[in-house]
């Protein structure tokens, strides 16, 4: 009986420790904030779940980014027929974008606790994030766009969901339903990883 060959393992794997250790570092913040307010107020304190929540998306929005990400680039750079697909790249574009998403998810899990609009103003930046990236991509004729631009279209869907949701429910609901799709979006991804 002849196996198969294992398949290839991705440069992304490689990676997953360094990953571990900057969302450990990042993370440290917020979840330090939720469990000092709720070790003082209660867990039936609103402003406890409401910290909670929002750091719930923070660790989902980077997550997120740093799954999507890792595919991207193998997708597009590390696979051995990537610069036949995409004869027209930039990795140094790509990689700025990527690295403005994760900066964009690191400023939202330092105002968790905020009681302004700011953590909703920066996570729909976050949300913005893959449409200005296509953007730029498109008006530099790149040939990626066709992998960035799913991406940007479900987040379009996502913030317009979720603003309704605001606007018609209040922050607590419109969080919920973020988590929701956010977790949809993850799904997806996984299930995309694992078909190629």
């Amino acid at each position: 009986m002849v196996s198969s060959p294992a398949p290839r393992v991705p440069d992304l794997h490689k990676s997953a420790f360094w990953i571990y250790g900057v969302t450990a570092m990042v993370m440290r913040e917020p979840l330090g904030i939720v469990l000092r307010h709720a070790s003082g107020a209660g867990w039936s304190d609103a402003a406890v779940r409401l910290e909670a929540l929002r750091t719930l998306i923070v660790l989902l929005l980077m997550s997120k980014q740093f799954l999507a990400s890792g595919i991207y680039f193998d997708r597009v750079y590390i696979q051995p027929e990537s610069g036949e697909r995409f004869p027209r790249r930039s990795y140094p574009m790509d990689f700025l974008f990527g690295m403005g998403a994760l900066l964009v998810a690191v400023g939202a899990s330092t105002v968790v606790a905020s009681t302004t609009t700011i953590f909703d103003a920066v996570t729909g930046v976050m949300l913005l994030s893959n449409v200005i990236w296509l953007g730029a991509a498109t008006a530099a004729g790149h040939s990626t766009t066709s992998r960035i631009m799913p991406a940007a279209i479900l987040d379009l869907i996502v913030l317009g969901i979720c603003a309704g949701a605001y606007f018609l429910l209040g922050s607590l609901i419109a969080y919920a339903v973020l988590l929701g799709l956010l977790g949809f979006q993850m799904v997806r991804l996984i299930r995309g990883y694992n078909e190629a």
